[in-house]
């Protein structure tokens, strides 16, 4: 397992993480009180979603993820990953600080996902907290509007909730955290024991999303299909250090 955390970090390596301009705890205090209006309003519109089997399966996937979690990041042993189900939530999944992950009901029964689909997703939400990218979403809006204009993290992140003309000045680190998420993803979801080839169909059904959605909002993640063959290329990888770790002589 040390070797395989190992490549995955080498893999992972290089990233655009930003020096935080606010302290981690405060930053992501922030982003989790911002988690749990969405829950509140959810519970006020009676939006959680109520299926016990649908439930079941997605907290029994998310356990799973999240043991993958540890490792690569043994910090997070003995925390508890949730999964939340919110019918119209507005987006596929959200992940947040606090290893909170909202997901889109909806979303997941158009399209009919799979646990290992699930779990891909629920990995990928996943790295986006390893990484930090809550707190460089924050760093970035200081760094754009200046320190004096968003004194604390409360402050920068409601900026980045308004968006508006930050979205083009931030579209090239968001698509470098998608990018990633989907490589620090991929290699949690390959510890957790999921099958692969399943879950890449995942992206099938994203690809068919895209074509009814040719005139959407600007996307900060890759298409679809790119996606799938650079997580393809790192399960790839993966599948080719786990079979030289088994020939190793013991």
């Amino acid at each position: 397992m040390k070797t395989f955390v190992a490549v995955v970090l080498l893999l992972f390596g290089g990233g655009c993480f930003a020096q935080e301009a606010y302290p981690e705890p405060e930053a992501a205090a922030a982003w989790r009180g911002l988690a749990a209006s969405y829950v509140r309003k959810a519970i006020r519109d009676q939006m959680l979603d109520a299926d016990p089997v649908l439930n079941a399966r997605v907290d029994a996937v998310m356990a799973r993820v999240g043991d993958a979690v540890i490792a690569f990041e043994p910090r997070y042993a003995g925390t508890l990953w949730r999964a939340i189900l919110i019918e119209d939530f507005g987006h596929g999944a959200a992940a947040f600080p606090g290893q909170t992950i909202l997901v889109d009901a909806k979303f997941v029964r158009a399209l009919n996902l799979s646990d290992d689909e699930l779990a891909l997703i629920f990995s990928h939400e996943a790295a986006h907290v390893l990484a930090g990218h809550a707190s460089a979403k924050l760093s970035f809006m200081a760094e754009f509007l200046g320190k004096e204009k968003v004194p604390d993290a409360r402050t920068a992140l409601l900026e980045f909730l308004a968006l508006g003309a930050y979205v083009p000045a931030f579209m090239p680190t968001a698509r470098a955290h998608e990018r990633e998420a989907d490589t620090l993803g991929a290699a949690i979801f390959f510890a957790s024991g999921y099958d692969s080839k399943r879950a890449l169909l995942l992206f099938d059904k994203l690809t068919r999303l895209e074509k009814h959605n040719e005139a959407g909002d600007a996307d900060s993640h890759d298409v679809a299909m790119a996606r799938k063959q650079a997580v393809s290329q790192v399960f790839g990888e993966l599948q080719r250090i786990r079979a030289l770790d088994n020939v190793k002589p013991r």
